[in-house]
């Protein structure tokens, strides 16, 4: 890869910018901390306008106007430069499990995430060889289910329930990361390819259930597979990937040996927590290959609706679905010589903004104050 540019600004006599200023980076930079142009206008001190036409590459801002906008965007003012691997998050098409609230502006906002997440990717991967992409080519016209199998088919998968799903994943060249709701709080989860790299991004409204990440990391590999080359957003879509997910997690041949003749909601909970898959989803399975009505699996719903405990999640049954990929390769990296604050200085962030890219929870003791009165 080639190396970085020596100097990412030049700054001449009277204070602007020449020639060096990329406008698609303050767009990224502002999109992902969800702050409109006048907002961010008036904590720098010029116009909207002038924010409008940075971002449109018809002006550059001066010097001390481009710190300004570091200070208020929480980035380097190095980040604004050119000369570094950029994806514009307005040509980048995603599949989003979106809530119904979700805005555009919610959208480029998870966009702008998965851009920066890839440009740590890149980073890494000039100390660390991720694993290559390893995803079938499915032909147009395949069925969900189909393209199920040959998935299983071609990640080598043993019959049986899919162990470790995320680790599976990662392991064949798909970036997967949760993110806070704080920054993508109108997205449940979303996948995307950039630079023919495959990034599934998820959020705690996931991966609080386990059997519901699970069956989210299989949608959006789904969405991966059968949806690449749209940009189509509809309920059509969203049923494909549905089936996709029920097929290659719960295979119809294996369920169809595995179901109860009859609905058994404790037996359903049982064979669930083999199969990684909640009850709800293998009532619905049953519903799909014959074994009961559509009355009564509504039935069974409202019951799993009364019964359902939140707390009583066997996540720690399934230590393969926390994403480590990215974790890893950084520790790896660290060992040969790149630590945090290389990767920090490569995407022109915080250290901390780059641990928090990596899933790493702030180690600090938090300090509070205790009024007189408390």
């Amino acid at each position: 890869m080639p190396d970085d540019p020596p100097s990412l600004f030049d700054f001449t006599g009277s204070g602007q910018t020449r020639g060096r200023f990329e406008p698609a980076r303050l767009t990224q930079a502002r999109v992902r901390r969800s702050v409109t142009k006048t907002d961010l206008a008036a904590e720098v001190g010029v116009s909207a306008a002038a924010i409008g036409q940075y971002e449109a590459g018809v002006n550059s801002p001066r010097a001390d106007v481009l710190e300004r906008l570091a200070k208020a965007l929480d980035v380097r003012p190095g980040f604004f430069g050119v000369g570094r691997p950029l994806a514009r998050i307005d040509s980048v098409n995603a599949h989003f499990r979106s809530l119904r609230s979700a805005r555009v502006s919610d959208r480029q906002k998870a966009l702008a995430t998965a851009t920066l997440i890839w440009e740590l990717t890149f980073a890494l991967e000039r100390h660390v060889q991720l694993p290559e992409v390893d995803l079938p080519d499915i032909e147009q016209g395949r069925s969900p289910a189909e393209a199920a199998a040959i998935l299983r088919e071609h990640w080598r998968l043993p019959d049986g329930p899919v162990k470790h799903l995320v680790a599976t994943t990662e392991s064949h060249g798909v970036v997967v990361a949760v993110r806070p709701l704080a920054e993508i709080d109108a997205v449940d989860a979303f996948s995307v390819v950039i630079v023919d790299r495959p990034i599934i991004i998820t959020t705690p409204r996931r991966t609080e259930n386990v059997f519901r990440h699970r069956f989210s990391i299989a949608h959006e590999i789904g969405h991966l597979l059968l949806h690449a080359e749209s940009s189509e957003h509809s309920a059509a879509i969203e049923k494909e990937a549905d089936e996709f997910a029920a097929a290659f997690l719960t295979p119809a041949a294996s369920m169809d040996a595995a179901l109860p003749q009859r609905l058994d909601l404790v037996a359903l909970d049982r064979l669930g927590r083999t199969w990684g898959v909640s009850p709800h989803s293998l009532v619905r399975r049953m519903v799909e290959r014959g074994n009961t009505t559509e009355s009564s699996a509504r039935r069974a719903y409202q019951r799993l609706a009364m019964i359902n405990d939140p707390l009583a999640d066997p996540t720690s049954a399934y230590p393969g679905e926390v994403p480590k990929l990215l974790k890893t390769a950084a520790d790896l990296a660290a060992d040969h010589g790149a630590p945090i604050s290389v990767l920090a200085e490569a995407l022109k962030i915080s250290a901390a903004q780059v641990r928090n890219l990596l899933g790493e929870a702030d180690q600090r003791p938090v300090l509070r104050l205790v009024g007189e009165g408390d």
